[in-house]
């Protein structure tokens, strides 16, 4: 699936993120600009020093949480890819304001499986230990 990119009325100075159509009432995931893009890269083996950019790993937010702890992967052929690495270029690191309602962790796992299935699946499936979402 890829990604979409859109602006949301109710908060014109974010940038939501989803890869559904639309984002869902009251659980819209942010690009969180307060925490640092990860680059996947090929060099003959998978690193995160040298070697091609493959994938990045996108710090979101949800619109509830007062700190981010997902991430959602897009890969090189994923049409924002680019315009990823340089919105992060331009915002990163970006002090974020608290949110106007608080939502528990329950809620914020449920909204992010719904519009980031794939990525939802992938987290699921590492075991606890080795699960980082801030990679």
């Amino acid at each position: 699936m890829h990604l979409l990119l859109l602006q949301l009325a109710a908060h014109p100075e974010e940038i939501a993120a989803t890869k559904l159509d639309h984002c869902l009432p009251n659980g819209a995931f942010f690009l969180d600009f307060s925490r640092p893009l990860v680059r996947q890269r090929f060099c003959g083996v998978w690193n995160r020093w040298i070697g091609t950019t493959m994938a990045l790993y996108v710090p979101v937010i949800h619109e509830g949480e007062a700190a981010g702890r997902c991430v959602i992967a897009v890969e090189r052929v994923d049409p924002y890819f680019k315009e990823l690495q340089r919105l992060w270029q331009e915002r990163h690191p970006l002090t974020r304001s608290a949110p106007h309602h608080v939502i528990d962790g329950l809620r914020v796992e449920a909204d992010f499986a719904a519009q980031f299935p794939d990525d939802a699946r992938q987290a699921a499936s590492n075991p606890p230990a080795l699960r980082r979402r801030d990679r």
